[in-house]
């Protein structure tokens, strides 16, 4: 798995853009098998949409490298994250910032997550099982915020939960017109939203019954 490691990283993630030493470092420290089904550990480093539990899928690693790196995490930083899923990009996340707060819908998939994380002595991730789309609002504000599931539209109680200079990642739209974002909080009252690239993702659980919850 080593040489399938440095395979990625130097043949997918480096001809893709990725140049961050800070996320390239991160990655190279965490195996994905760790956190990948048995039945598909051959596949742990290859762009493949891996499937985990009840239907979910893992994120390629050249998606999580490019939310690492758009994100510029630091030691400093607070991280809120909507979809633990396999708990592979929650980890990078730990190593990358000082706490993680990490919410699912499926319990299975957060204690999965948690086996997992084990391996790296995760002692500042927080699991939260809840619903973003239910009327759970964040109790803090944080530096980071990363959605792993798409949306069709922007989380407004996710932007008023950022702090100032905040960065939240967030995939906008709906199959086949999806763009990725960062939304930056520059001031108490001004967000800027960047859009960078299109892409497609799975949308987050329970996204139809967001009703008056989200804008």
């Amino acid at each position: 798995m080593h040489i399938a490691k440095k395979n990625m990283i130097e043949s997918q993630l480096k001809p893709e853009g990725i140049s961050c030493l800070k996320t390239l470092d991160c990655i190279s420290q965490i195996n994905r098998e760790h956190f990948v089904p048995q039945n598909f550990m051959d596949l742990s480093y290859a762009e493949y949409d891996i499937p985990l539990k009840n239907s979910f899928l893992m994120l390629k690693p050249l998606m999580v490298a490019k939310i690492l790196q758009l994100l510029k995490i630091t030691k400093n930083d607070e991280v809120l994250e909507i979809g633990t899923g396999s708990g592979f990009l929650t980890c990078c996340l730990s190593q990358m910032s000082k706490s993680v707060d990490t919410m699912d819908i499926d319990i299975e998939m957060i204690e999965s997550a948690k086996m997992s994380n084990n391996n790296y002595k995760t002692y500042n991730i927080n699991y939260i099982h809840q619903d973003i789309f239910s009327n759970w609002t964040p109790d803090k504000n944080y530096d980071v915020i990363v959605i792993t599931g798409s949306v069709d539209k922007r989380i407004e109680k996710l932007e008023i939960a950022l702090k100032k200079n905040g960065r939240m990642f967030v995939v906008i739209g709906n199959k086949p017109i999806m763009n990725a974002n960062i939304i930056e909080r520059i001031s108490n009252n001004k967000l800027v939203c960047d859009q960078l690239f299109e892409t497609i993702l799975d949308p987050l659980t329970n996204i139809n019954k967001k009703n008056h919850l989200i804008f």
